[in-house]
């Protein structure tokens, strides 16, 4: 039979079966097994000789499922290492919590999106090209208290992470376009190519950048029941929270997948290699 002990365990079930059942002292048991005193008296101590289980019986939440559901969301959007993410959620969304809490409440591997392949450096090495911006849209269902129904609109430069965002609180034709310029101006990269979510909201033009909200398109609806401050202890307008979560992404913390360099200073480099 296959006895699974702990990696540090220093006694066996029959010695410990042993401890339990001899009349020696603590000492001279210590002694005779070349253990400590201690490891005599914890195991005299106890009735079973297996290991207890280290996995907490009871998980205190330190989140409420909104909060768990956004931090999910930022992990699937922005493809972030855990320790980026904990940067993120402290500094961006004044979420207090340590690793080991954030950890607890991500999605396991198998839940989340599909592998987008290499990024950062490995990307480079199998010779992709940071060319590329990604264009995506929620419907965000806010309080009253909090503006109504507004437009969240993000284009993602996918080697590298780096990630602009605007929420509005109208959407139009011209809207959108002005938001892409502002997009494609302040990427770092020379983006030469634009695609959309696989769900496309967005409608391309063969010169590739007059981008329009699709007609009959179906947008994915993000509703908050609650005000947005008792979500994100930092909330301030909508549109600005999201232009300071993009901005600490993009300059606030550096990558070990992009050379120990932030999203920004990786293309930045790459373009000055061009």
């Amino acid at each position: 039979m296959e006895i699974k002990l702990h990696a540090n365990a220093t006694t066996t079930p029959r010695i410990r079966r042993y401890l339990q059942q001899s009349d020696k002292s603590d000492r001279e048991l210590a002694r005779e097994l070349g253990i400590s005193v201690t490891t005599v008296r914890r195991w005299r101590n106890r009735e079973q000789v297996a290991d207890r289980h280290t996995t907490p019986h009871v998980v205190h939440k330190a989140m409420r499922q909104e909060q768990i559901a956004l931090v999910n969301a930022l992990r699937d959007t922005l493809r972030s290492p855990l320790d980026e993410l904990l940067f993120l959620v402290t500094e961006g969304l004044g979420i207090s919590l340590s690793r080991a809490t954030l950890n607890r409440y991500l999605r396991p591997a198998h839940q989340r999106p599909g592998d987008p392949g290499p990024q950062g450096m490995k990307a480079l090495k199998a010779g992709r090209a940071a060319d590329t911006l990604t264009l995506h849209y929620r419907l965000l269902s806010l309080g009253m208290d909090d503006g109504g129904d507004h437009h969240l609109l993000w284009a993602r430069e996918p080697i590298s992470g780096w990630c602009y965002a605007r929420v509005y609180s109208g959407i139009s034709q011209a809207l959108v376009l002005n938001w892409l310029g502002e997009a494609r101006a302040c990427c770092p990269a020379a983006i030469q190519c634009i695609e959309t979510e696989p769900v496309k909201w967005f409608a391309i033009s063969p010169e590739g950048i007059a981008v329009h909200p699709r007609e009959g398109a179906s947008p994915t609806i993000v509703s908050l029941s609650e005000p947005l401050h008792m979500i994100i202890p930092s909330a301030s307008e909508p549109d600005a929270l999201a232009q300071r979560l993009c901005r600490l992404w993009n300059t606030g913390k550096t990558q070990k997948k992009l050379g120990e360099r932030t999203p920004q200073a990786f293309l930045q480099a790459l373009r000055r290699e061009d």
